[in-house]
């Protein structure tokens, strides 16, 4: 039996009311994995934006050795 055709079985002997709320997680589930999926995407979309942003000002720093006594000495 498949996960749809159980829920199926658990409701169908439910009073009206708790159908009712039933429906009303299933609207929520739905809605907060849409949710879930945008945040997602916009995340996404924001961290091309920013590397977008940040490209010209790209530089190597793998021979860079930082230094600390030198810096403190400033």
């Amino acid at each position: 039996m498949s996960t749809a055709e159980l829920i199926y079985q658990e409701a169908k002997g439910l009073p009206a009311y708790l159908g009712t709320e039933v429906l009303d997680f299933i609207g929520y589930l739905k809605n907060r994995h849409l949710l879930k999926k945008e945040t997602i995407m916009n995340e996404e979309e924001k961290i091309s934006e920013l590397e977008t942003i940040f490209a010209p000002h790209r530089c190597d720093l793998s021979d860079f050795h930082f230094n600390r006594d030198e810096a403190n000495e400033r």
